[in-house]
């Protein structure tokens, strides 16, 4: 099971011990959606929002739109919900926070539920809340306007990293892994939460097993413990794989001299000979992606990738890669895994970084993570 990281074995367990009573829930109001408000901070809601995008392909699925899409119809949730509820009438939003005490989706949430009970909506309008702090303002809110799922982060912080992950690991993938298990059951078109879930907890053991500790892993390993700039990238949905990849591995590479940014980034300089180039990439052939890569190969950078598929372009471009195939004969309409494979297959590099580096005499605790994270998330 996972050799060596026991906190993705604590992911697991957490999104088992939810109750069925509220994963059931949870399915009937987003069954009963016509329209879904994802929201969120940092990696909490980008693990959100890669399943709301598989979510939305779905067929009949309700519309998805964020606070921070062009369409969103007003400057506040306020405005934007009186424009919204002349064309939807049962609105969800879903709030993913960890600590529940996260500034901005609390504002958001309650400026939701105030409107709520000035139109005396509450039979049409409900807040999801997931969260590992029931008790927060947050978790209140939504036990009181929909409902609060309860699902455990780490049990504990210290630097044994490989049992608790780094820096709310264990929430935020177990959230994706929560919502990845939902899209699939719409999908199938079948209410049997446990066997999908069990599905995906096989197949990431699976996956994590044959490709941590492969020789393309290590080697990447290797060039992130140089000193050496990282650029980490993809479109849509990786995106989001990727952003969840720069805070973490941002962190450890900070503290020690060394930048991480996001591939075409406002404020993402030009890679320099063996700087290390991550791309992330279904298909292998999204264009961006594979322009970025032509890039990286023209200064010299050396280009790590996650691939869906074999032969496409990105694996030619690429020295090292991880090839999912979960992108293999995929149809319209369906739901991609591949998302919520990457993200779990790249969650272990950070870890293994500071574990080498720790055996180097280079500790890091927590508290000097802590200490680069943005407090703008």
């Amino acid at each position: 099971m996972s050799k060596g990281y026991k906190y993705i074995e604590q992911i697991f367990n957490n999104v088992r011990r939810i109750p069925d009573e509220d994963i059931h829930i949870f399915n009937d109001i987003l069954m009963d959606s016509e329209l879904i408000i994802p929201y969120g901070s940092g990696r909490s809601y980008s693990a959100l929002k890669i399943a709301m995008s598989q979510y939305a392909k779905l067929a009949n699925a309700p519309k998805i739109i964020t606070p921070e899409d062009a369409g969103f119809p007003g400057n506040n949730m306020m405005e934007a919900l009186e424009n919204l509820t002349r064309d939807y009438q049962k609105i969800t939003m879903i709030v993913n926070s960890g600590s529940g005490k996260s500034f901005e989706p609390y504002i958001l949430a309650s400026d939701f539920t105030k409107y709520i009970d000035e139109r005396d909506l509450h039979n049409d309008l409900k807040l999801v809340v997931v969260t590992s702090n029931t008790n927060s303002k947050l978790g209140r809110l939504g036990k009181k306007y929909g409902l609060t799922i309860h699902l455990r982060g780490a049990d504990r912080v210290t630097i044994d990293y490989p049992t608790t992950g780094i820096m709310g690991d264990v929430f935020e993938l177990g959230s994706l892994l929560l919502f990845q298990t939902l899209v699939k059951m719409r999908y199938k078109g079948e209410n049997n939460y446990r066997k999908y879930l069990e599905y995906y907890i096989e197949r990431i053991d699976e996956l994590l097993d044959r490709h941590i500790y492969s020789e393309d892993y290590e080697k990447i390993l290797d060039i992130l413990e140089r000193r050496s700039n990282v650029f980490i990238g993809g479109r849509g949905s990786a995106y989001e794989v990727a952003t969840m990849l720069v805070i973490r591995l941002n962190h450890i590479k900070y503290a020690i001299g060394d930048h991480v940014y996001r591939a075409r980034g406002s404020n993402t300089p030009r890679p320099r000979s063996g700087d290390l180039g991550i791309l992330i990439s279904c298909s292998g052939e999204t264009p961006a992606v594979l322009k970025w890569a032509e890039d990286f190969l023209n200064t010299g950078a050396i280009i790590f990738s996650v691939i869906g598929r074999r032969k496409s372009k990105l694996e030619k471009y690429s020295a090292y890669k991880i090839i999912l195939e979960d992108c293999e004969g995929y149809s319209f309409g369906s739901p991609r895994d591949f998302y919520l494979y990457a993200s779990f297959i790249l969650s272990p590099l950070p870890i293994k970084l500071i574990t080498r580096l720790m055996g180097k005499g280079l500790i890091l605790p927590e508290s000097i993570l802590r200490y680069y994270h943005s407090i703008m998330e």
